[in-house]
């Protein structure tokens, strides 16, 4: 019986080995959260990320008003990521969105990224967890 055992755990290690590897980049996917100057006052933002192959893209708040990224970066050896994207703000003025962060808890499916957001001139904390 203990053959087994052995033969079963040896199965269910190649069956799930390759399961995680599809996940693909650490940066891909849906993330959720928000920016602002406190805890409780924050803007709530979606961040869609795809790895291209040769480069990170993507947008802030998918949709019909969606914010395509211009600039992103990032680098692997610490995992900070920095993300410019242009729009407009509620007066129809052109505005640069900056956005510096660090992705924490890499092993993690619901890992996050987070440092600060900036629009225009201000500048915030952010946070984003992977959906």
């Amino acid at each position: 019986m203990p053959g087994l055992v052995g033969v079963v755990m040896c199965v269910m290690c190649s069956v799930a080995a390759p399961a995680m590897a599809q996940e693909g980049h650490p940066l891909q996917g849906s993330w959720v959260g928000g920016w602002g100057p406190t805890r409780s006052l924050q803007n709530r933002v979606v961040i869609v990320m795809e790895w291209t192959g040769k480069e990170l893209a993507g947008s802030i708040n998918p949709g019909p008003k969606a914010i395509p990224f211009r600039v992103a970066t990032v680098n692997p050896d610490d995992w900070s990521v920095h993300i410019e994207a242009d729009s407009k703000d509620a007066q129809g003025r052109a505005v640069t969105y900056v956005i510096d962060g660090k992705l924490d808890h890499l092993g993690s499916y619901n890992r996050d990224l987070s440092g600060t957001w900036s629009v225009g001139s201000t500048r915030n904390q952010f946070k984003v967890y992977r959906q």
